[in-house]
């Protein structure tokens, strides 16, 4: 099996395994099922023959493996957690300002704030955008060790859920001044986030988590790229703080805990 793929199995069991010791816990028997499944079809693909389409293939099944472990991992919210949440708006009040940005919001212009919420929905592009920058520029051999931080900072990130029940900050909060301004990707945002994400809040932020891990495995690769993803990640950074899609303290966590899982990449590298 590849790294990434062990990556994926450790998640899984993972999730298995506190299913299995919550048994008042309402939704144990799925997330038991599904976890094992996975596990599973990961161990079941890395017995594939090898040929060039079997290796493309694994090149690509982490994508989906990671849109599972996300979708999988808001089977574990049960009741929003009130006084972790007071502590992080708490932050955020400290650092944006009682009006959590709302100043700064009114005071950018309005492409500024489209281009925001517009960086902030790419992300679910980004990626796999990494992944295919490696392919282009003749970086297959990579795919295994890209797959290995991006996993690793997001599953990271979502494998928190079960011990940290929050809501993303603009569920708590009343409108504020993003949401009066007529933003035409703030209405896509909100029709996307309310349509096809878990709904919950994830501590360490996933977005951020993932970004950053998409831009570090990339520039490793391609040195000359790494301005340009890292302003993409900064840029997403912002846009899910002052979006009220995260707290600041999500952000922070995503960044550090992509460094941490950076260092055992490099260190298993060696």
């Amino acid at each position: 099996m590849r790294v990434s793929e062990w990556v994926a199995v450790v998640y899984f069991g993972y999730l298995f395994v506190i299913a299995l010791i919550r048994p008042l816990w309402p939704r144990r028997r799925q997330a038991m099922g599904a976890s094992l499944a996975a596990m599973v079809i990961v161990w079941v693909q890395s017995l594939w023959p090898v040929t060039s389409l079997t290796l493309a293939a694994r090149d690509w099944l982490p994508a989906l493996y990671l849109v599972f472990g996300y979708w999988l991992s808001g089977w574990y919210f049960v009741a929003p957690m009130k006084g972790i949440e007071a502590r992080f708006m708490a932050v955020d009040w400290r650092v944006l300002g009682r009006d959590t940005g709302s100043a700064l919001v009114e005071s950018l212009p309005r492409a500024a704030l489209e281009l925001l919420e517009l960086v902030y929905v790419t992300c679910f592009l980004f990626v796999p955008g990494g992944l295919v920058i490696l392919a282009l520029t003749g970086h297959r051999a990579a795919a295994d060790r890209f797959w290995t931080l991006v996993l690793l900072g997001e599953f990271g990130s979502f494998a928190m859920l079960p011990w940290i029940q929050t809501r993303p900050p603009r569920v708590i909060e009343p409108p504020g001044a993003i949401d009066r301004r007529p933003l035409l990707m703030r209405r896509m945002n909100r029709l996307q986030v309310n349509s096809v994400s878990i709904g919950v809040n994830t501590f360490p932020s996933g977005h951020v988590a993932g970004a950053l891990a998409t831009a570090i495995a990339v520039s490793e690769v391609l040195p000359a790229f790494a301005p340009w993803l890292l302003a993409m990640v900064v840029a997403i950074a912002i846009a899910a703080v002052l979006g009220r899609y995260h707290y600041f303290v999500d952000a922070v966590a995503g960044t550090v805990w992509t460094l941490v899982a950076w260092a055992l990449v490099r260190a298993l590298w060696r």
